[in-house]
C-alpha cells in the first residue's frame, strides 16, 4: 500500500491499459489506480454516459472511499478534463481534494479545444485525425471490425467532453496546485493552452514540457516518469528510472 493513491483517467477512445507499467515506474510509495471510463468495464457492459456532469457524478460515488484518503489525480487528454471536473465537484461539496491535480495533453478548460473539429468527420477522416495526433500507423489499430468498435468508442468519448456551457463559466480557482504536462510536439495543445491552466488554481500552476507528441508518456517514458516522480515526491531526489 502506497503513501497515497494516484487515480489515473485515460484518454478518449482508450482504456486502463494506458496506465500499464505505471506502478513499476512510480514505485511503492504511490498506489496507481487506473479508472475505467464509460464502456471500459471488464465485462464490456459498464454504463456509458452522454454528458460529463453525469459521468463525474458517477465517478465521485464509485471512487468515494478512495477519495477520502491522500490522493492525486492524473488525467490524460479527455481524462484531464474528467479529473478537473471531478475536482471541481469535490470542491463544491466541501470534500477532500487531491493534493495535486495533474493534467496531461489537454488545454485549459476555458479555451476552445481542437477536438471539436472531429464532430462532423467521417470514419475515414476520424481515423486520419487519430493517426496524425497519436503517431500510430493505421495498420497497428487492428482489423475492420476492431477498428469500427474503436472509432465508435472514440466518438462517444469526444461527445462527452463537448462543451455544453459558456467557456467563461469556469467557477472559482481551485485551492489545490495544478501540474500540467504537455508534449513539445503535440499538435493539439500548444504552450499557451497548457499555461492557461493557471487560471484555474489559486495554489500554483506548473507546466512540464516533455519531448514528444500527444502521447508523450508512451513516447518519452524516461523523461515523463522522471518528471512525474519529481512532482509526486518533490522532497526526494530523483531516483533512477526503472521503466527503462
Amino acid at each position: 500500500m502506497g503513501e497515497f493513491t494516484l487515480f489515473g483517467f485515460h484518454h478518449a477512445g482508450g482504456s486502463i491499459a494506458a496506465f500499464s507499467g505505471w506502478q513499476r515506474a512510480l514505485g511503492p510509495q504511490v498506489e496507481v489506480v487506473p479508472v475505467a471510463l464509460p464502456g471500459r468495464g471488464r465485462d464490456g457492459r459498464s454504463p456509458r454516459y452522454r454528458d460529463l456532469d453525469t459521468l463525474v457524478e458517477a465517478l465521485a460515488q464509485d471512487l468515494g472511499p478512495g477519495l477520502s484518503g491522500r490522493h492525486v489525480l492524473y488525467g490524460h487528454s479527455m481524462g484531464a478534463l474528467v479529473a478537473y471536473r471531478l475536482t471541481r465537484l469535490l470542491a463544491r461539496r466541501a470534500r477532500r481534494l487531491p493534493e495535486k491535480l495533474i493534467v496531461g495533453a489537454f488545454g485549459a478548460p476555458h479555451l476552445r479545444q481542437s477536438t471539436g473539429a472531429t464532430e462532423d468527420m467521417t470514419d475515414s477522416e476520424l481515423l486520419r485525425w487519430l493517426v496524425d495526433t497519436s503517431d500510430i500507423h493505421a495498420d497497428l489499430l487492428g482489423g475492420t471490425e476492431r477498428l469500427a468498435v474503436m472509432l465508435a468508442r472514440l466518438r462517444e468519448d469526444l461527445r462527452i467532453i463537448r462543451p455544453r456551457r459558456p467557456a467563461q463559466d469556469i467557477g472559482a480557482p481551485l485551492p489545490c496546485p495544478i501540474h500540467v504536462f504537455t508534449g513539445t510536439r503535440d499538435p493539439l495543445v500548444d504552450r499557451a493552452a497548457a499555461a492557461g491552466w493557471s487560471r484555474h488554481t489559486s495554489a500554483g500552476c506548473t507546466v512540464h514540457a516533455i519531448p514528444g507528441g500527444h502521447f508523450f508518456p508512451r513516447e518519452s517514458k524516461r523523461d515523463f516518469f522522471g518528471e512525474l516522480r519529481s512532482v509526486l515526491h518533490p522532497e526526494s531526489a530523483r531516483t533512477p528510472n526503472v521503466y527503462g
